[in-house]
């Protein structure tokens, strides 16, 4: 308890009764206070109420830090994930490049093979046709045989 509480409630609770004092009857003055002890009190409750609003203001300035603090603390634990994914991603990256280069790689070699093969073919039928020039009319009338029972 403050200081300033605990004058209020001794205050609130004995008061001034003490310090009450009679004016004689007939007079057309009523009860008096001591006037001092009462302005005391008036001063201590006015700075009572004064202490608890700072307290109050101070209270949810508090809250309000509290509050932005788990906000910050929020946005750096998002931060620091965004960060372990993108050097995750950075890594996928490398191996994807990777796999690029050995793809292409693997797709030269094999365009190579394609052309060295589509060379030694026609290569073969000119040396076919050259020995026999009739195996070009021989190989029309396969395929025309042929072809009923393919379709």
């Amino acid at each position: 308890m403050t200081l300033a509480y605990v004058l209020y409630l001794f205050f609130s609770r004995h008061g001034s009764r003490g310090h009450q004092i009679m004016i004689p009857t007939g007079s057309d003055r009523k009860l008096t206070v001591a006037s001092e002890a009462e302005q005391q009190a008036k001063d201590m409750k006015r700075l009572l109420a004064k202490a608890e609003q700072q307290i109050r203001k101070l209270q949810e300035k508090a809250a309000d830090q509290k509050q932005q603090f788990r906000e910050l603390q929020s946005h750096v634990k998002h931060e620091d994930s965004l960060a372990a994914e993108r050097e995750e991603l950075k890594a996928e990256i490398i191996d994807l490049k990777g796999e690029v280069k050995e793809l292409t790689r693997a797709n030269r070699e094999h365009v190579e093979k394609v052309d060295a093969l589509r060379v030694e073919n026609a290569r073969l039928k000119a040396e076919i046709k050259v020995r026999n020039p009739n195996a070009t009319a021989i190989g029309a009338s396969v395929r025309r045989i042929l072809q009923p029972s393919l379709s």
